[in-house]
């Protein structure tokens, strides 16, 4: 005769075999998931390029986002967090890459970002005095967080002009 201790690890290892098999199940559906959103970003205005605290560049920035990231949920997604960077080049970095804005969407219906003012909500400064008459790319990204399963990225980039050649008031 089985003790209550031995029933019960039998009884939990079971049902937690079966919890991992489901969660394993969940993942491998989610990853024939496909989506291509679309996307524009548009850069409006630079209202402002100066030096900061006379080493750096900073630059502010108005752009235009326009985002159906509906396709991108599926019934595993808990979330997305989406976000606008810029990426640029200068001679002593190869790759540079600001976060300007970000936004957590937590509901599909929530998943369409339409806005025509999109203020820059981090700071866009440079390592050194680097910004001026420089091509700029943005990006938008998002990462799907699943409810079970792997977090991953997906971006589309843009190249959207050239930043002013002289600083601004």
């Amino acid at each position: 005769m089985h003790t209550v201790w031995t029933r019960a690890n039998t009884v939990l290892t079971f049902f937690a075999t079966v919890l991992s098999v489901l969660c394993v199940v969940v993942t491998v559906t989610d990853v024939f998931h496909q989506s291509d959103p679309p996307i524009s970003v548009e850069l409006k205005e630079v209202k402002r390029l100066v030096t900061h605290r006379g080493k750096q560049d900073q630059a502010a920035l108005s752009m235009r986002l326009d985002a159906d990231l509906r396709s991108a949920f599926s019934w595993n997604t808990k979330q997305l967090f989406v976000f606008v960077q810029a990426d640029y080049t200068t001679p002593e970095n190869g790759i540079n890459q600001v976060v300007l804005w970000d936004k957590i969407v937590e509901r599909k219906e929530d998943a369409h970002l339409e806005i025509r003012s999109l203020r820059q909500k981090y700071a866009f400064i440079d390592q050194g005095r680097n910004l001026r008459g420089l091509p700029l790319n943005l990006t938008v990204a998002w990462n799907v967080m699943p409810k079970v399963g792997r977090l991953f990225t997906r971006s589309k980039s843009f190249a959207v002009g050239v930043l002013p050649e002289e600083y601004t008031a």
